[in-house]
């Protein structure tokens, strides 16, 4: 069951990060932050725990909490390792000037649509 979490909220984390995130660090904290107390919230909801069981389950959770957040920045890191690597592959297919189009779809710097419409009105 842990593993299914684990395996859930890394991949779901990961698509946020990459599809809608590209956010910033502070903004990262404050998802995690505020995920890590809604997912220990509804744990001890549903187990229906009385304040001694939180008061003890709490260390355990936030743990967990821990190591899984440790697990989604490798594989965050691991994501853009196999991101350069298909680029590096990709190069000599790729003209000039789609290379410079994958870089900026694989970017995580920002928005490119953003930064494509803002160029376009300069």
């Amino acid at each position: 069951m842990v593993g299914a979490i684990i395996g859930a909220l890394a991949t779901g984390m990961f698509a946020r990060q990459f599809y809608f995130g590209r956010g910033h660090r502070s903004e990262e904290r404050k998802m995690r932050d505020g995920r890590h107390g809604t997912l220990t919230d509804r744990i001890f909801k549903m187990v229906e725990a009385d304040s001694s069981q939180k008061r003890l389950m709490k260390p355990i959770i936030e743990l967990t909490l821990m190591r899984i957040d440790n697990l989604e920045e490798a594989s965050h890191k691991d994501a853009h390792i196999q991101l350069d690597s298909l680029k590096v592959k990709l190069r000599p297919i790729l003209s000039a000037e789609q290379m410079d189009k994958l870089r900026d779809f694989l970017s995580f710097k920002g928005k490119p649509s953003d930064e494509k419409n803002s160029k376009k009105k300069d």
